[in-house]
């Protein structure tokens, strides 16, 4: 099953440019299946794969292990690389202060 990737952020993508920063929800699946992973190590791999391809670092980023989600902001580069993670559910452009997210 390919991830569903939020028209919004394909578009925040696109405006953005290789070298500009962007902010994405993303969802993971559990390897190999659609179950649940909540497992935080699970989606840190999955984020450490992308750094290692890309070399890019995230400028901020939170798992919730619970929601299998990851709240990122990085540079286009490295969002794309994760887009093209087979374990990506869902993809959605950022709405809010991303930075209270993470740091709160």
């Amino acid at each position: 099953m390919a991830a569903h990737i939020d028209r919004r952020l394909i578009k925040s993508i696109s405006a953005a440019g290789e070298d500009s920063q962007v902010e994405a929800i993303l969802v993971v699946k559990e390897d190999g299946g659609m179950g649940v992973c909540f497992n935080e190590g699970f989606l840190q791999k999955l984020v450490e794969g992308a750094i290692e391809r890309t070399g890019d670092l995230p400028i901020a980023i939170r798992y919730f292990p619970r929601a299998n989600a990851i709240v990122i902001s990085a540079r286009t580069r490295l969002i794309q690389e994760i887009l093209q993670d087979e374990n990506l559910a869902v993809a959605s452009a950022v709405d809010f202060d991303l930075m209270d997210i993470i740091f709160s």
